[in-house]
């Protein structure tokens, strides 16, 4: 039977809906649950340190239940929590529903990962372009929170319509044949980190965490700045990151092939500067500078995440272990990023706080190509590729000359099933 995709597709969508509407309401989040920028980063990291723990159990179940059921009961149970962070009553019960919608998504974002990447494998250009999907909700998300924001009705209601489309997307992915929907081999929860461990890709997951900190930071403080440090409206603020996913969504499906055919060191070059200069005007610029930076660094953040999650499973046939794992230890910078900023801020102010995350995008940028120096001699998993060499280009170190026997390389992995 043919694969289908298309389900998967909607459940990008929605997820990126999702956490657009988060990026606009999250100052209307913080004082409805009575916290400043220390204790909010406090609940958001106790949430994302969840969800990494959820992420890397999620990649052994995904395997061993197939990517049908996983991402049909994961987006059912993850819809059931929108709807309590939607109608909780007071902080109490707003604050554990926070943390259980964040911990579900986790599972959310491993099992979509996992289709979206199998079906993609060998086409990299092509997952990055699929990854627009995510930020074209985003943009869907943003532009309806901030309308009923500005029209003073509660942001409530846009999370109750995302988990009612939620909920009817998890049906129809139980429902289809998605790309290693099969039921495969079972393996225990901590499968994944030994994965990470056995292939060497720990330079690659530290990377996740350093572009998982810089995204979530944009997506969680950066209209923040807009709306309270620099007096800007919700629709201006909002607007600001329509722009900028906007961007990112026709940065990922135009220039998808181009970075897949680049190869990740300089496709990672290229987003990580670009989110290192935007984060910066965000946090030195006057009001229009500042949202215009903020377009920048989520345009450029936006083409990482798939090109480090193509190389990390490079080659696998069942990439489920590999990409719980990766993301578990990525979303370890959603866990930093939170409380360091929101300490920061208290320290010395939320604008000058976020040139720690434009040090992070640097790393993001610079790292690649020196890894893939020290890497490239031995042909490490975690390396990371430089793309195609270039014709006429003397062969590397320990490389047998072009046109020579050499060693025969080693057939892509794979993780058979019943």
């Amino acid at each position: 039977m043919r694969s289908d995709i298309r389900p998967v597709g909607s459940a990008f969508v929605g997820f990126g809906a999702f956490f657009g509407a988060w990026a606009v309401i999250t100052a209307d989040l913080e004082r409805a649950l009575e916290l400043g920028h220390g204790g909010f980063g406090l609940l958001l990291a106790v949430a994302l340190a969840g969800s990494a723990a959820v992420n890397a159990a999620t990649g052994p179940l995904t395997e061993r239940w197939g990517t049908s059921v996983t991402l049909a009961r994961s987006q059912l149970a993850w819809a059931a929590s929108v709807v309590v962070l939607a109608l909780a009553p007071t902080p109490w019960v707003l604050a554990p529903a926070c943390v259980l919608t964040l911990c579900l998504g986790g599972a959310v974002d491993v099992a979509m990962n996992v289709v979206a990447t199998v079906a993609f494998a060998d086409e990299p250009g092509r997952l990055v372009r699929f990854h627009a999907r995510f930020n074209a909700g985003a943009v869907l998300g943003a532009a309806a929170a901030a309308t009923l924001v500005h029209a003073g009705l509660s942001w409530r209601w846009v999370f109750s319509g995302i988990a009612c489309a939620a909920i009817v997307n998890g049906v129809w992915c139980g429902r289809a044949p998605l790309p290693a929907g099969d039921a495969g081999e079972v393996h225990g929860p901590l499968h994944s980190l030994r994965t990470i461990r056995a292939e060497r890709l720990g330079a690659i997951a530290a990377l996740f965490a350093c572009g998982a900190m810089v995204e979530g930071g944009i997506d969680t403080w950066g209209v923040l700045v807009l709306r309270e440090r620099l007096a800007a409206t919700v629709l201006v603020g909002a607007g600001a990151y329509v722009v900028g996913q906007s961007v990112a969504t026709a940065a990922r499906a135009t220039l998808g092939p181009l970075a897949g055919a680049l190869g990740a060191t300089r496709g990672l070059a290229v987003g990580g500067g670009l989110a290192a200069a935007g984060l910066s005007l965000v946090a030195l610029a006057p009001s229009w500078g500042a949202a215009a930076g903020l377009a920048v660094a989520a345009a450029g953040i936006s083409v990482c995440w798939p090109l480090l999650l193509a190389q990390a499973s490079a080659g696998i046939d069942r990439p489920a272990s590999t990409i719980g794992g990766v993301t578990a230890i990525g979303y370890l910078g959603f866990v930093v990023g939170p409380p360091v900023i929101g300490g920061l801020a208290g320290l010395v102010g939320l604008r000058p706080a976020l040139l720690f995350l434009a040090a992070a995008a640097l790393v993001v940028a610079v790292a690649p190509r020196r890894m893939s120096v020290m890497h490239g001699r031995t042909g490490a998993r975690g390396a990371v590729d430089a793309g195609p060499p270039r014709a006429g280009a003397p062969p590397a170190a320990g490389e047998a000359p072009r046109g020579t026997p050499s060693q025969p390389a080693r057939a892509p992995r794979s993780r058979p099933h019943r």
